[in-house]
């Protein structure tokens, strides 16, 4: 596939399994044989603190680091920290959205107002992305069997939208294999459900 670029941040926060997720992505895009960066930006990760990672994919890579406003897609795995990339959000940019919010534990310590969903998407709408998908992941998650498999919702999300350059089945196979066997089941019912939800 003659894929010039295409650039991904998943983001969320410490114990959604962002990296687990942008492992399926990446695994993904070797199995078409393209080249890929990746990268990841975090702080509190073991439990609720924020964290990215950045991916790119395309016939070459050089950075693995994704330039200002040349995002492709989002996949927000948390609402709040979709808010946290809008420096790399714009008209190209598909934005595929938890509606789960997680307060910052900032948010308790100072005492200070967290947006809530409709303030959320008034501010993303202000970026002008090219879409924004939103879906109650955590929720399909639980009725997946657990809402550990929230990522895997996600990633079936981002499959159905038609945002991502690959072939159908792809993405679904790579997180099979990327899947450990006690998770498998559980991760493909969440990645099924996420699609459907958002199918076009």
């Amino acid at each position: 596939m003659e894929l010039e670029e295409f650039n991904i941040i998943v983001s969320g926060v410490g114990g959604q399994g962002i990296l687990f997720a942008t492992n399926v992505l990446a695994k993904a895009a070797l199995k078409m044989g393209l080249d890929l960066t990746q990268s990841e930006v975090h702080g509190l990760s073991q439990r609720y603190g924020s964290i990215h990672t950045e991916l790119r994919i395309g016939k070459k890579v050089w950075s693995p680091l994704i330039l200002e406003g040349t995002l492709d897609l989002l996949i927000a795995i948390e609402p709040l920290e979709a808010l946290r990339m809008a420096p790399y959000i714009s008209e190209r940019t598909t934005v595929i959205m938890n509606t789960h919010i997680i307060p910052p534990v900032g948010a308790y310590l100072e005492r200070f107002d967290v947006p809530d969903l409709d303030e959320i998407l008034s501010l993303m709408s202000e970026l002008n992305p090219k879409k924004v998908i939103t879906l109650k992941a955590s929720e399909l998650a639980e009725k997946a069997g657990d809402v550990i498999a929230t990522n895997s919702v996600m990633l079936g999300a981002a499959d159905g939208s038609g945002a991502l350059p690959f072939p159908d089945g792809l993405l679904r196979e790579a997180l099979e294999e990327a899947s450990p066997p006690r998770y498998r089941d559980l991760n493909l019912r969440a990645f099924d459900l996420g699609r459907e939800a958002v199918r076009v």
